[in-house]
């Protein structure tokens, strides 16, 4: 009787703690539970299932419930059949709706309905119907489109069949209260194959985690913002790779033995951001353009690194031929293909390759977020090269930061731990905001924190620590990027190099989530090259292009490429990288008082340093005007419809955009015609358009030769002309023609005239941030200026001197940091130059120099910067070794200021003081003593006192460096300003100004302490003071004592205390030509200028006699012509010619070539008028041929004049 009460007992099926159910095999489960981990709220809780009886029987009621059940089972006749889940469906609830797979065809329901009777009959229930379904997840919202997207999701998973073969019992098991922590464990099993294992074990495989794979997560303090409270598998998941079956036609598993492994000669990388629109439905009106972008010779790559691809986009991509063809490889296969599941996401990154690879997903913390991490094996050194592919978390948050950080160091955490020694290559899209004009807007609308600044940077660095290098800087500063969108004047920090522009692309406008709409730079190409890698180009692709009058874009996003070497580790080959580690910048950060206690920019415009909107305007205008005014146009013709081919281009401050309301525009005009007839020409031209406010004010001779002062509406310039025909007409090239292009075949006198537009273009060309450069540049400009060291004439730093100096740190930064912000710039700068080795290290681009540069530098150039093309020449030739000692002194003052605990910048200008005026305060106090050079001016022509002024000016350095020699042991500096009493120059005719020069002890140097070196001493300074004033009263071209006097003594610190500096408007002096100079109008231009020949060696003939008058009225090349030649010729050895010239008081003398100085501030200058002859040295000091004479007109050199005289 107990038995059979025992079997008819009734079971109610209430209980939410039990669940009868079909549980599909593990290893059917991969692409199930890869939807269900990101979409399915029960993942990590439940199985994959099929629910039988839910809610099933109470826990204590399992046992006998159990039994029931199976001796039911046990005499019913259900067929055993496989279950076939091939069809999607959904339930809608009132916030969303749940999205399942289930059985299509009629028997699988029937058999299950049986099933179901047959059990709830054992349990003493009445059958009743189920909707049988597996969960594959819940939609975000309620919204159609939501739903429609998880279901094509679940629509694509292949079909799924098996036979049960038991019916898996599930206990709840609660961790707590909380019913969020509570997850179902396996408790039994009701076997359906009617044999005697009562008790089947079900390893619980929805549970369990692999704890040698989890990804590590950093933890942050404010991670509960952005984390999902979902369950979420973060294993480190191994894929499979897919690959095209040719034979087939459809993509199949890839096998390890197929041996289609990448050479290792070169790597291209590609990332593209594809953009997905709409959720759903697919919008597929871009997928041709997108397809033509991927296979175009920009964007074709041994890897390309998709993001944002979507089912939809990455079937329609791989059915294309093209693409088959180039990637054979990939992570994931077609979704369309019936045997290949759905993508994870919506929003996908996935790799195609030409080559084979491994690869695994790490995923990060938050959902639908982690990287692809491909390896390719049978890499150089034995170790596969490391490819992984990101798109990190968009947005500017303080939450959406804060997730991009964590991501980034769970994915070099892995790498770092998985791949330590290997190349990495980390590519894609690091939604990470570059542009500083963006991230100050968002902290001022405190739409983030100041702790999100730092974050920001703190990714920036992050990645420069661990080694990875961004190719992209690494290309630009290498001047090896080719094909990036145009840049204009107008970029913020951090916006040089964008991919992301919504100034320029409607799709990214659309898109942006800022107000500002500036460029940003999220997409790039990282690498740890491990002595492996190395960048070969850099390449932008799928830009804006306008199609029938249309503008069209394949995506928010450019893509870009990098080409990269693969060294062999055997060979040691040097090359650029040799020299740049003999040369390391240190980044030396700015501190955070520095970068977030006041804004640079805020600092150096309340100091005015920046051209207001209105000056900006004028000089755009008066640069406008002079060149519609030279090249003879209307105001409605285009340069290209001159009469005469020329080209005229701002060059110098100007052009750099570096430029203050007190600059000039240096312009520079390339023609094809003499230079002669271009300056009749323009003057002709000029005089016409005075109407318009253009003065012609003088012509005066440069050390580049002939120049015109102009005044363009109150702007002044100065007009420049070369004569270089082939230039001319490749004119739309010159900013990428290599330094060794023929075209540059050029006179030396030619390439001085072109070096400064050839030296700019590159600077411009291979800056990494040129709003970083133009802030620190006005900066430092700033600074030297307050402290009295700005001023080449004086021996101190020049726009060109900070420009060179600036442009090698902000370069070698970037190349090892990726980018730098103006404030580092500045703090490295400083901190770079205080320290540098000037007696022993010459300033030089180490990425233009592929090797140390070939200068001799002499022992007067105690300070050696270099330029970039040739002629090469010292652009420090003024320093003295006095001037450098108060160079350097300033700098480790600065770089000690920079590096005080609370600086800001506001401080440091009023530590150094906030106005032009305050930094003689100082120097008219610290120093012992002071040498005054009096100037006094009553003549009534008003130029001759500018000359005069300017005259002795230039003499000034020379003066310098003779007390420096007669008195070593102490300090000697210039003020590079003149200095008048407040009340000296009250009336027009009048002048009275000074010079004064600063004399105190170096702290380490001996100091006379006898009455009798004393003595010596002031003997020694009295002699330099009478040798100055001799030779300036001398020239009886400046010094005229009727109308002028110039004294020179000693003057204690409180007799000149009171002076200031002198505010009469005397202007620039540049020296007048000598009347028998070499006049550039007076010859006629070389012919290799105006059509530039192959070079050739130069003809030596025999000597012909000399006679005594000239016997041709062909013109001669000026001396300087023959100077340059025999300089810089490279078939020339200079130190083989003699230089013959006329000394004043000694007459006719020799010197040799190399000895000549053409320095107007040197001592030994000789104008070059009094050159008569050159010629080559005899063997044994006897007389040697000469190969030019002023006097007989020969030129054996060029044929000038009457030739070899024959």
């Amino acid at each position: 009787m107990a038995a059979t009460s025992q079997s008819s007992a009734s079971f109610a099926t209430t209980s939410y703690e039990t669940a009868l159910c079909i549980i599909p095999p593990q290893s059917d489960c991969r692409e199930l539970d890869s939807l269900r981990a990101l979409y399915d709220k029960a993942y990590g809780k439940w199985p994959p299932h099929i629910n039988i009886v839910y809610p099933f029987v109470a826990p204590e009621n399992l046992h006998r419930a159990k039994s029931q059940i199976e001796k039911a089972l046990e005499a019913s006749t259900i067929p055993k059949q496989p279950l076939t889940l091939d069809q999607s469906g959904y339930f809608m609830h009132r916030t969303n709706s749940t999205v399942f797979l289930n059985g299509g065809d009629f028997e699988s329901s029937s058999i299950l309905l049986d099933l179901r009777a047959t059990i709830l009959r054992a349990l003493g229930q009445d059958a009743t119907s189920s909707n049988f379904h597996m969960t594959i997840g819940q939609s975000e919202n309620e919204t159609e489109a939501s739903c429609k997207f998880l279901l094509s999701k679940a629509s694509l998973i292949p079909a799924l069949s098996f036979t049960p073969n038991m019916l898996a019992i599930l206990v709840r098991e609660r961790t707590s209260d909380n019913e969020a922590t509570s997850r179902m464990r396996f408790w039994g099993s009701i076997d359906l194959r009617q044999s005697s294992s009562l008790n089947s074990s079900l390893q619980e495989f929805w549970l369990e985690e692999p704890k040698n794979q989890l990804a590590q997560l950093e933890s942050v303090d404010d991670e509960h913002a952005y984390t999902s409270p979902s369950p979420y598998s973060r294993q480190v998941q191994p894929r499979a790779t897919y690959e095209f079956d040719i034979e087939q036609e459809q993509w199949r598993f890839a096998e390890p033995s197929t041996g289609n492994y990448f050479p290792s000669t070169s790597l291209d990388v590609s990332s593209y951001n594809v953009l997905i629109d709409s959720e759903y439905p697919p919008a597929r009106d871009r997928d041709p353009s997108l397809v033509n972008t991927i296979i175009s010779d920009s964007a074709m790559a041994d890897v390309l690194v998709l993001q944002e691809a979507s089912d939809d986009f990455l079937s329609y991509l791989l059915a294309h031929d093209d693409i088959r063809v180039q990637y054979p490889f990939t992570s994931h296969g077609p979704p369309s293909q019936a045997n290949i599941g759905p993508l994870p996401s919506l929003r996908n990154v996935v790799i195609l390759s030409k080559w084979y690879f491994d690869w695994e997903f790490v995923p990060f913390h938050r959902r639908h977020k982690g990287a692809v991490v491909a390896t390719m094996p049978h890499a150089a050194g034995g170790l596969p090269f490391v490819i992984a592919g990101v798109h990190l978390t968009s947005g500017l948050t303080d939450g959406s930061v804060a997730a991009k950080k964590v991501q980034l160091q769970n994915l070099t955490n892995h790498l770092d731990k998985e791949y330590s020694n290997n190349p990495w290559i980390v590519v894609g899209d690091f939604n990470i905001t570059t542009s500083k004009c963006t991230i100050t807007e968002a902290v001022k609308n405190k739409s983030i924190s100041q702790q999100t600044v730092r974050t920001l940077e703190s990714m920036e660095i992050m990645l420069s620590e661990i080694g990875l290098l961004d190719t992209w800087a690494v290309a630009r500063v290498e001047g090896i990027v080719s094909n990036m969108a145009i840049e204009t004047d107008d970029l913020f920090e951090g916006e040089e190099g964008a991919t992301f522009n919504p100034r320029e692309n409607a799709l990214a406008a659309a898109t942006s989530g800022t107000s500002n709409n500036r460029p940003q730079r999220y997409d790039r190409i990282l690498m740890r090259p491990q002595g492996l890698l190395s960048v070969r180009q850099f390449h932008e692709f799928g830009l804006p292009c306008t199609v029938e009058g249309k503008t069209q874009v394949p995506s928010d996003h450019s893509g870009i490429r990098a080409s990269m070497i693969i060294r062999n580790p055997s060979s040691s080959t040097a090359g650029s990288s040799d020299i740049l580690s003999q040369h390391p910048v240190e980044h030396k950060h700015a501190s955070i008082d520095l970068s977030y206690k006041g804004d640079i920019n805020e600092v150096l415009s309340e100091l005015s340093v920046f051209p207001t909107a209105d000056e900006e305007d004028r000089r755009k205008d008066a640069f406008a005007l002079i060149k519609k005014v030279v090249l003879g146009l209307s105001s409605n013709e285009e340069e290209s419809e001159s009469d005469v081919p020329l080209v005229i281009v701002s060059v110098g401050s100007y052009a750099l955009g570096v430029w203050t309301k007190d600059s000039d525009i240096d312009c520079l005009c390339i023609g094809s015609i003499s230079s002669k007839t271009f300056f009749q020409l323009a003057r002709q031209r000029i005089h016409k358009a005075e109407s318009q406010g253009v003065r012609l004010l003088r012509k005066v001779e440069a050390s580049t030769g002939s120049m015109l002062e102009l005044s363009v509406n109150g702007i002044s310039m100065d007009l420049q002309y070369c004569p270089a025909a082939n230039i001319v007409e490749r004119w739309s090239e010159f900013p990428n023609l290599s330094p060794s292009d023929p075209i540059f075949n050029l006179s030396i006198l030619s390439l001085r005239k072109l070096k400064p537009i050839r030296d700019l273009t590159y600077i411009k060309r291979t800056l990494p941030s040129l709003a970083s450069f133009r802030i620190a540049y006005h900066f430092i400009k700033r600074w030297a200026t307050e402290r009295g060291i700005y001023s080449g004439k004086f021996g101190f730093l020049s726009g060109t001197h900070i420009t060179l100096m600036l442009t090698w740190v902000c370069k070698r930064l970037a190349h090892d940091n990726g980018s730098i912000t103006a404030d580092d710039l500045i703090t490295s700068f400083f901190s770079y130059y205080a320290n540098f080795d000037w007696q022993n290290g010459m300033v030089f681009d180490a990425f233009f120099h592929k090797k140390k540069p070939r200068y001799q530098r002499s022992a007067r150039e105690p300070m050696v910067i270099l330029g970039y093309h040739a002629p090469n020449s010292n652009i420090a030739h003024t320093a003295t070794a006095p001037g450098l000692q108060v160079i350097v002194t300033e700098l480790k003052r600065a770089n000690e200021l920079l590096s005080t605990r609370g600086m800001t910048w506001s401080a440091f200008f009023e530590a150094s003081g906030a106005n032009p005026l305050a930094g003689t305060k100082p120097f008219l106090s610290t120093h012992e003593s002071y040498v005054k050079i009096d100037i006094q001016y009553w003549g009534r022509a008003l130029p001759k006192g500018k000359g005069l002024v300017g005259w002795i000016e230039s003499r000034c350095i020379n003066l310098v460096v003779d007390i420096h020699k007669a008195l070593p042991h102490l300090s000697v500096r210039i003020w590079p300003a003149r200095f008048s009493d407040s009340e000296a120059n009250t009336t027009d005719t009048y002048y009275n100004g000074c010079y004064l020069i600063g004399l105190s002890r170096n702290d380490d140097a001996e100091t006379p302490t006898s009455i009798e070196d004393r003595n010596q001493a002031k003997q020694a300074i009295q002699k330099t003071f009478d040798r100055f004033l001799t030779q300036l009263q001398a020239d009886g071209k400046y010094y005229d004592p009727e109308s002028c006097w110039i004294g020179i003594s000693l003057a204690k610190p409180s007799e000149v205390k009171h002076m200031s500096l002198d505010n009469r408007e005397w202007g620039d002096y540049i020296a007048d030509m000598e009347p028998d100079s070499d006049d550039e109008d007076d010859v006629s231009d070389s012919a290799e200028d105006l059509h530039p020949q192959p070079s050739r060696k130069l003809p030596i003939r025999s000597a012909a006699p000399s006679i005594s008058a000239p016997v041709s009225s062909s013109k001669l090349r000026p001396a300087s012509d023959i100077l340059n030649r025999l300089r810089w010729d490279p078939n020339l050895d200079p130190s083989e010619y003699v230089v013959g010239y006329e000394d004043r008081f000694l007459g006719a003398k020799e010197t040799s070539l190399e000895r000549w100085k053409t320095e107007q501030t040197d001592e030994e200058f000789i104008p070059q008028h009094r050159i008569l002859y050159f010629k080559k040295r005899g063997e044994g000091g006897a007389g040697g041929e000469v190969v030019w004479e002023r006097a007989t007109r020969v030129d054996k050199v060029f044929g000038s004049g009457v030739g070899s005289g024959e």
